[in-house]
């Protein structure tokens, strides 16, 4: 597969949850199959607890947020088919590119770990949650926002 940025080919790496991520070496952009991103989250092998602390730039979140939805949309690394741009379900401010043909998503650098550190977050606010609840929950949130 090649980068949807660059066309340069991704490299396949080991991640959390021994889930082999496609990852561009140039942008450092992450390809994830369907189910990896759930896998990644249930579980907690990257410590962020110095990261939980630290307050989220407000501002900076918004512009990245207009930037993003203003991009040209991308096209699938795997089957090709134009991805659709989508804030995440579980933090409004990432925006993620999903391939509405083999559900695969695209997520640019640092993505993937603000996406962890939200679901810490939330883990802390609501530690009787299990990590599927609060999957769960951003579904929720995703699709009955107004």
């Amino acid at each position: 597969m090649k980068c949807p940025f660059n066309e340069i080919d991704l490299v396949r790496e080991v991640y959390e949850a021994d889930v082999e991520i496609d990852l561009c070496p140039k942008c450092r952009g992450i390809w994830l199959d369907p189910g990896e991103l759930e896998k990644i989250q249930q579980t907690q092998e990257i410590d962020y607890s110095t990261r939980l602390k630290a307050s989220i730039n407000v501002d900076a979140a918004k512009f990245n947020h207009e930037r993003q939805l203003d991009e040209e949309p991308l096209e699938c690394p795997s089957c090709a088919t134009i991805m659709e741009k989508q804030e995440h379900g579980f933090n409004k401010w990432i925006v993620i590119d999903f391939c509405p043909s083999c559900h695969g998503i695209w997520l640019d650098e640092g993505e993937l770990e603000a996406l962890e550190i939200y679901y810490e977050q939330e883990h802390q606010l609501h530690p009787e949650m299990t990590r599927l609840q609060l999957l769960l929950a951003g579904f929720y949130r995703y699709y009955h926002r107004a």
